[in-house]
């Protein structure tokens, strides 16, 4: 150039991550972090709200995902914001602990799940805040910017590529090579994804609606039957009613659980907070549609009224917990596919799932992670990208969508509703003395099937995952025609019409 000064490299392609969250930033982390600075990816990153921010108040974070912040060179400032922070010891510890509590005495411990470390919680936003810290030169952030849907058209001067344009609802657009939707349970980008792939695939598309079609519908959020009431609740309010509250004694989640409903509480903020949650699961309720908004606001005597009859720490909890917020807890149920084209989906657009593993947060940054490192390859360009996103929906969607069926499952456990384990009624027994020790003994045959469906978070590793990505990529090179210019010539899945029944 005239002033000698160098310019700037090409773009291999322009990237739009739709949401600013927790999934959406550590993409961006990930792909600053692994991606060549001689041959970038333009990033973009749509975030619906006038700031970067998170919703909701504590996360867990499991040895999982501290494998992931330790690649990415965020472990020491993540785990200064933690309430414990990981001491990377194979030592079993306690990780989530359960205790009996539907009854109008004491209640009772009753089970322990041991976690490699134990476990480690803190607030969203201090996650939020280092991933934000950590965002590469190369992401630009454009706040206010709530997506309404996208659309298709031909890329001028190639063969068969699209391009996608983004519109918005300040009335604004953007166009793009590739989209990522990391914008939640309620994604607009999967709306619109599945609305294509609908007139696209379905034979009946032109007489059933996506709402209907037998596999399209599972687009739509479940809603799961159960409601959660959500506070946080300053510890020190809580010891000056009880000093020795067993939640503050536990310094990982704590479950009192009782039958169809249950509390979870654990410090966030250094201590300073007890994330509170209250399920209520209703009867009848999972797989129909939820009546109302998802989150309002609730009142305290409904939440006492729902929780009558537990042990005495659950009412000196519930005494303080003066205007919970109510949230209606929705999944993602069995979605057949989260890719399509220069298309794909993460996090919670994609595995919303119930918080009873606390891995939600942690299955998005592994998407994160395994789709980054894909996208960051120098290989990866706007000609094969397509293909590239197939490797990772195969790596992640059957993991995740097993967590979240999973999760359903200790769900379940939890309120003493899984078949063929303690029910929460009272033993038949020929004495009080008998049904108490038949109770215990079944209630420990409970905490066992709890500990079983835990250990996947330790002993299934995220690089198995990461290597079964790797090896379908360089698969996927290894049959290019002509690498000439970095183009891979690829054979892409033939697509069968979908035959769309109404169920």
């Amino acid at each position: 150039m005239p002033d000698g000064s160098v310019p700037s490299p090409r773009p291999r392609f322009r990237l739009a991550i739709v949401g600013g969250g927790i999934a959406g930033l550590t993409l961006a982390v990930t792909l600053g972090h692994y991606d060549d600075p001689a041959v970038p990816i333009e990033i973009h990153m749509y975030e619906s709200g006038k700031e970067i921010t998170t919703v909701g108040a504590g996360i867990s974070v499991w040895p999982r995902t501290w494998g992931i912040m330790r690649q990415l060179g965020l472990f020491e400032d993540l785990s200064a914001a933690a309430v414990q922070p990981p001491e990377g010891s194979p030592e079993m510890k306690p990780g989530f602990v359960f205790r009996k509590s539907n009854q109008k005495e004491e209640g009772y411990e009753f089970a322990r799940v041991l976690v490699p470390s134990g476990a480690t919680t803190m607030h969203r936003a201090d996650m939020v805040d280092v991933l934000v810290k950590h965002l590469p030169s190369s992401c630009t952030i454009h706040t206010s910017k709530r997506l309404l849907h996208y659309t298709e058209s031909p890329k001028a001067g190639s063969d068969g590529n699209i391009v996608y344009t983004l519109h918005f609802a300040d009335g604004t657009s953007t166009d793009a090579d590739v989209i990522i939707g990391a914008d939640g349970i309620k994604s607009k980008t999967r709306a619109t994804m599945y609305e294509y792939a609908h007139q696209r695939d379905c034979l009946n598309a032109t007489t059933v609606s996506k709402e209907e079609c037998d596999r399209c519908k599972k687009a739509t959020p479940k809603w799961t039957g159960t409601v959660a009431y959500r506070y946080l609740l300053p510890t020190d309010r809580m010891r000056a009613v009880n000093p020795e509250h067993y939640a503050l004694k536990i310094k990982c989640p704590l479950s009192y659980s009782g039958k169809g409903k249950h509390v979870i509480t654990y410090p966030i903020s250094h201590g300073k907070y007890l994330n509170w949650i209250g399920f209520v699961t209703i009867p009848g309720g999972e797989g129909t549609t939820y009546p109302n908004r998802w989150v309002i606001d609730a009142s305290q005597a409904e939440l006492a009224e729902h929780f009558s009859g537990f042990e005495p720490e659950v009412d000196q909890m519930i005494q303080l917990v003066e205007k919970p917020h109510l949230w209606a807890i929705h999944e993602m149920e069995d979605l057949p596919f989260s890719v399509s084209g220069g298309v794909a989906l993460m996090g919670d657009a994609v595995q919303a799932m119930r918080t009873h593993f606390g891995a939600g947060g942690g299955q998005a940054i592994e998407d994160a992670y395994i789709l980054g490192r894909l996208l960051a390859d120098k290989r990866t360009t706007s000609a094969c990208v397509k293909d590239v996103l197939l490797v990772y929906q195969d790596a992640r969607l059957p993991f995740g969508q097993r967590v979240v069926r999973n999760a359903r499952q200790a769900g379940l456990m939890y309120e003493f509703n899984w078949p063929g384990l303690y029910d929460g009624f009272p033993p038949v027994a020929a004495s009080p003395e008998e049904a108490s020790k038949l109770e215990k003994q079944q209630l420990k045959e409970l905490g066992d099937a709890i500990q079983k469906i835990w250990q996947w978070q330790w002993l299934e590793r995220v690089e198995d995952v990461w290597e079964k990505a790797e090896k379908d990529y360089e698969a996927l090179f290894s049959r290019r025609k002509d690498i000439s210019n970095g183009v891979a010539a690829v054979v892409h899945r033939a697509k069968k019409p979908w035959s769309c029944v109404i169920m």
